[in-house]
């Protein structure tokens, strides 16, 4: 019994939420209530959200009302879901290059935070969301960690590779907050030795967390090492919740069976949250339909239920800056079934994508790829995308894609903050190309290594 989990769920949370004049209260209580309805009420509410939200863009965002126009779409007369596949797609380069004008003109400055992704494909996106979302996705990430078991109050860990994530982590208030309501501990996975992760070990031991929330390949990592190096002193959580990249079924067997817990994979991206997430049934992704409208196509045409396609998602709730047919550049497949679950959430799967490759360094450290992409590659300036080749340990290739605002202050950053890295002893050549081919799943892998895994430990 953990007096202090009951403390933290009942009476800090929703003190919290009072004192920073959020709704994440209500919003949770909503998709509580709402994961059950009915298909057909589900659907209702989404195109609800959907029609008020083309309306809202079209008034007050420059990108949309050309966009609209141009597709000969009256966001008044919308009259089903399927009416705003007139749009085209919206991409990455899309948001790079009209980026002011996709935010609402009416959105107070208050109201809106500001973020950015290097994103799996090494295509750096600056984006902005209001708070009210904001506090959605909140919510909708509660929601999917009581499906594991957890509940607010207990004690969870990250092992995250995100390291700008972590200066959010950072300072007296939010300490006070995390020791309070979140009772998390973060540890962080973009740089991985050995030694790190016998400290791990040693941590998660000491605090004991319910649940662990982990990058996929970090989580498989950490896996691994506890297999091969026979330790057997370790914490064993309640469940795990993988994210940030593909969970492939190897990794998951080899997971499950050190922690002897069930892990549930979840799916989503910087830009619009999450999209997708397991119940304890594990028959796909249930789909935060409340917040999120999901297609799949192939040649520019819907794809049939089961058959994979690139995945498209509109967010039919951050009015700050809409996300409207967003094309993620993942693969995957929207499901015709029903879950045993109960909850009536669309289900869909992710085919392909999110793959992020390990990169090794001559002192035996391992980086996270993903975590490249924000750290590194979002920082230096005019890069459309990028992409890290590793042939040898002490060999790094980077090719580059021009944007706007490319130069020799892009080369002086990268320079500069590679060797942080990968140290001093690793060479590093830079290949100016106009574009990365994707790979045989249709993505753009951001990093590639070329090296046995087995020179990892």
């Amino acid at each position: 019994m953990d007096p202090i989990a009951a403390l933290a769920r009942n009476i800090f949370f929703p003190l919290l939420t009072v004192y920073e004049k959020n709704n994440v209260r209500t919003h949770l209580k909503r998709l509580e209530e709402s994961q059950y309805f009915t298909p057909e009420r589900i659907r209702e509410i989404q195109l609800n959200r959907l029609m008020r939200l083309l309306q809202h863009a079209h008034a007050n965002c420059p990108f949309y009302r050309k966009r609209f126009d141009e597709a000969g779409l009256d966001p008044n007369r919308v009259r089903s879901l399927e009416d705003v596949r007139v749009l085209p797609v919206l991409t990455k380069r899309d948001i790079q290059d009209n980026l002011h004008s996709l935010r609402a003109a009416n959105m107070p400055e208050q109201d809106m935070l500001s973020d950015k992704t290097g994103g799996s494909t090494g295509s750096p996106l600056n984006f902005f969301v209001d708070r009210e979302r904001y506090a959605l996705r909140q919510a909708a990430g509660i929601r999917h960690d009581r499906w594991a078991g957890w509940n607010i109050g207990d004690r969870s860990a990250y092992l995250w590779g995100h390291r700008e994530d972590f200066f959010a982590w950072q300072g007296v208030k939010a300490g006070l907050r995390n020791w309070l309501v979140e009772r998390r501990i973060f540890l962080d996975t973009s740089s991985i030795t050995v030694a790190r992760l016998a400290e791990f070990t040693q941590q998660l031991r000491s605090f004991r967390p319910k649940l662990f929330v982990a990058y996929a390949n970090s989580m498989y990592l950490y896996a691994r090492y506890l297999s091969e190096t026979g330790t057997q002193d370790y914490h064993r959580p309640a469940a795990i919740i993988t994210s940030a990249e593909l969970l492939e079924a190897h990794q998951r067997e080899l997971i499950e069976q050190i922690f002897e817990c069930p892990v549930f994979d979840r799916y989503g991206c910087r830009e619009v949250g999450m999209i997708g997430s397991e119940c304890e049934h594990h028959q796909g992704l249930h789909v935060c339909a409340e917040a999120i409208l999901v297609e799949t196509s192939i040649g520019g045409k819907p794809a049939a239920p089961d058959q994979a396609g690139k995945i498209i998602v509109t967010d039919l709730m951050n009015f700050g800056m809409p996300f409207i047919r967003y094309q993620i550049e993942d693969v995957g497949s929207l499901s015709g079934k029903d879950c045993t679950c109960g909850r009536s959430l669309p289900l869909m799967n992710v085919a392909g994508g999110r793959i992020t490759d390990f990169l090794v360094t001559p002192d035996g450290r391992i980086i996270s790829g993903a975590s490249l992409t924000i750290y590194l590659i979002a920082n230096a300036p005019g890069i459309a995308q990028a992409q890290i080749v590793q042939e040898k340990k002490d060999e790094i290739i980077v090719r580059l894609v021009p944007g706007q605002g490319y130069g020799d202050e892009t080369t002086r950053v990268l320079e500069k903050q590679l060797p942080d890295f990968f140290g001093p002893k690793v060479s590093f050549k830079f290949d100016v190309v106009g574009h990365i081919p994707v790979s045989a799943s249709g993505k753009h892998r951001f990093s590639i290594s070329r090296l046995d895994p087995s020179e990892w430990f």
